[in-house]
């Protein structure tokens, strides 16, 4: 079957070649929303660049079809700069979240200096653009975007502003796909939808986690766990409509192990939440999709501040037969029978995606659950099965237990990959025309 696709950064560079159009300036919105360390001097660096790292590819195909990269970005939540004050505590804040380390940090990786303007739009930055060389290769970083409140709000003059300085336009910032801001929508409205597309990362991203191009034939599986039902019921009601199996672990799975009638002892569960868990173990059974619960749990009598010895847990099989956990434990972590059972429903699946621990895995012995469920991905990744990783707490997992290798594909986002799980449109995508 004939799947669509959006237009890309590499569609974009040919249909300027194609055309000899003279289009040298592409405007690259990235995510450089990069965790920062205060310095004893009141300088900051950068704690993790793995956001800059995955805006490499998209930034060197476009200096080496001699065009120059203007890149654009947001860092924070900087409320008192928008305010336009004066005081010492705007000005702490503006440097505290400008990207011009993040420029430094450019330099050193791609080994072509980034130029840095101290402004995203105004007269500077116009300076600063005609300055870049015709024949293309430079590298421009603008200063936070949200520095405007205008960016948030998508105000059309900003994004005029903004699309005044480029030639072409390209989305490589996931993460803020989901939002309908200035530099994510407004910019590409007011360009050519050929001179407009997706970066390397934005259509991998969508290439993993858009199950709508799956073929017909195939078995999908997803693993959704995490603590609370209420966080993650859009992405779980959108999976049962686009997965054949869903499995559900962490402290949500116990809200729906009650719904089925299995006593849950003092775990963690939503009693708000039940008539709606049973509602979509109703859907599923209806519609010939397969909810997996877990079979047991690993528990202790209260919450874990610290590693426990496993003389003070206790493992309680969760079935429909009455038996269940007792009233004063808590299940903290899924149980080996669990591993067997995810293990034998993954195995000749196509697609799994995985987002939300199985436990409280940064405490042992409640890290056994989330372990033993990426040994398994582990294990169908190398007999062929596409496996992503998307959501903080997992892919600190993967971290954890030196397996980020161990998948097919770790997302980049936050809210951008739960929505787009959720089977939800995301304004940064669907802002781009498809091929």
């Amino acid at each position: 079957m004939t799947i669509s696709r959006r237009r890309n950064v590499f569609d974009v560079l040919e249909y300027i070649k194609e055309n000899e159009l003279t289009a040298k300036n592409i405007l690259v919105r990235v995510d450089y929303n990069v965790p920062m360390t205060e310095n004893s001097d009141g300088t900051y660096t950068i704690a993790d660049d793995s956001r800059i790292r995955s805006s490499l590819q998209t930034i060197k195909a476009i200096i080496s079809s001699n065009c120059n990269a203007i890149l654009v970005s947001h860092m924070g939540r900087p409320k008192l700069v928008q305010k336009k004050l004066d005081d010492e505590s705007t000005l702490l804040e503006r440097r505290k979240l400008s990207l011009f380390p993040v420029s430094e940090r450019l330099s050193q990786l791609l080994q072509i200096e980034t130029m840095f303007t101290e402004d995203c739009v105004g007269p500077q930055v116009e300076i600063a653009v005609n300055a870049l060389p015709k024949e293309g290769g430079k590298i421009l970083l603008l200063e936070n975007l949200r520095f405007y409140k205008e960016e948030e709000k998508n105000e059309e003059n900003f994004a005029k502003q903004l699309a005044s300085f480029a030639d072409a336009y390209i989305n490589d910032a996931f993460g803020t796909c989901h939002r309908a801001h200035a530099s994510i929508t407004g910019v590409p409205a007011l360009l050519n939808k050929n001179l407009c597309g997706l970066g390397c990362l934005v259509s991998s991203e969508v290439s993993y986690l858009d199950f709508s191009s799956i073929d017909k034939g195939t078995t999908v599986a997803a693993i959704i766990g995490g603590s609370k039902v209420s966080t993650k019921l859009p992405v779980i009601e959108g999976l049962l409509n686009q997965v054949d199996i869903l499995i559900l672990g962490g402290g949500l799975a116990f809200t729906f192990i009650k719904a089925s009638g299995i006593p849950i002892g003092k775990s963690l569960v939503e009693d708000t939440m039940i008539e709606t868990a049973k509602d979509l173990l109703k859907f599923a059974k209806k519609n010939n999709k397969k909810i997996v619960l877990p079979k047991d749990a690993v528990c202790g009598r209260s919450f874990p501040n610290g590693p426990v010895p496993i003389e003070e847990t206790k493992t309680f099989c969760l079935s429909d037969d009455g038996s269940g956990i007792e009233d004063e434990w808590s299940g903290f972590d899924v149980g080996p029978d669990t591993i067997s059972l995810f293990r034998k429903e993954l195995a000749g699946c196509t697609k799994v995606v995985f987002n939300g621990p199985m436990g409280v895995f940064e405490v042992e012995p409640y890290d056994q659950g989330t372990r033993g469920l990426v040994t398994v991905l582990e294990e169908i990744t190398e007999n062929g099965t596409i496996t992503v990783v998307g959501g903080g707490d997992s892919v600190a997992a993967l971290q954890a237990f030196n397996k980020s290798n161990a998948v097919t594909y770790i997302s980049t986002g936050g809210g951008a990959t739960l929505e787009l799980l959720a089977g939800y449109e995301l304004p940064g995508v669907t802002a781009i025309s498809e091929v």
